[in-house]
């Protein structure tokens, strides 16, 4: 009798191969860390601690990523909640105003320097008029000091022709009128000598330009809290 070989079973183990992320995700994360330590030494390194800027901050970020950069995505009371919010994680009381004078979007498209302006200003003349008013701190109401000089001055100021008038505020003092905000504050008091010329001088609103510093210059005491003007005068004209 021949004893036959006990076959066993033969096992067959396959390895699956799971999908992982996709490769481009290590890369983005590596960034998207990098990004965080940058800021996070930004607001470490910073001199200043101004919790007002970084709610506004936070809040603008935060209202971007919600409407995917587009605009007419949120109203206006969205972003407002949005706002406040951030406030509230900094123990900062509500803005008065609910609009946020639209957000600091108005002050935007009057920021000081716009290529289409250069682009269409050059070559220019100009006349300058430093210090054309004066504020207190922390105020965009003119004084009648103020308005007395611009009336003296009115005269010289009108733009004739091609001619462009424009107004640029200054200011490193906003508090909490402004929220500590002193680009708001800036453009607030240039947009007063604009509308007081438009009222009370009957100066044509589309040759007068309210523009404000949102890198202010190294400006010292009373300095930081005026208007300057400049009557731009294209070449030829």
């Amino acid at each position: 009798m021949v004893d036959l070989p006990v076959l066993k079973p033969l096992v067959v183990i396959q390895k699956v191969k799971t999908q992982g992320a996709p490769a481009y995700l290590v890369s983005f994360g590596d960034m998207m860390t990098l990004i965080l330590c940058f800021f996070i030494l930004l607001v470490a390194m910073s001199k200043e601690r101004n919790y007002g800027l970084m709610a506004r901050g936070i809040g603008s970020f935060v209202v971007q990523v919600k409407s995917m950069g587009l605009t007419g995505v949120l109203d206006a009371h969205e972003k407002q909640a949005i706002f406040s919010q951030m406030r509230r994680r900094f123990n900062l009381p509500p803005e008065d105003d609910p609009e946020r004078q639209a957000a600091h979007e108005e002050a935007a498209l009057n920021e000081l320097i716009r290529a289409e302006d250069l682009e269409n200003l050059e070559p220019h003349d100009e006349v300058r008029q430093p210090r054309l008013a004066s504020f207190d701190p922390d105020s965009a109401t003119l004084t009648r000091a103020s308005q007395t000089y611009i009336d003296a001055l009115v005269d010289t100021l009108r733009p004739r022709g091609a001619q462009v008038l424009s107004l640029e505020g200054h200011a490193q003092d906003a508090g909490e009128n402004f929220g500590y905000d002193s680009a708001r504050l800036a453009h607030a008091r240039a947009a007063a000598v604009s509308a007081y010329l438009v009222n009370e001088h009957g100066f044509d609103p589309r040759r007068v330009r309210a523009k404000a510093w949102f890198t202010e210059l190294a400006r010292g005491g009373s300095a930081s809290r005026g208007v300057d003007a400049r009557l731009i005068i294209p070449a030829g004209r």
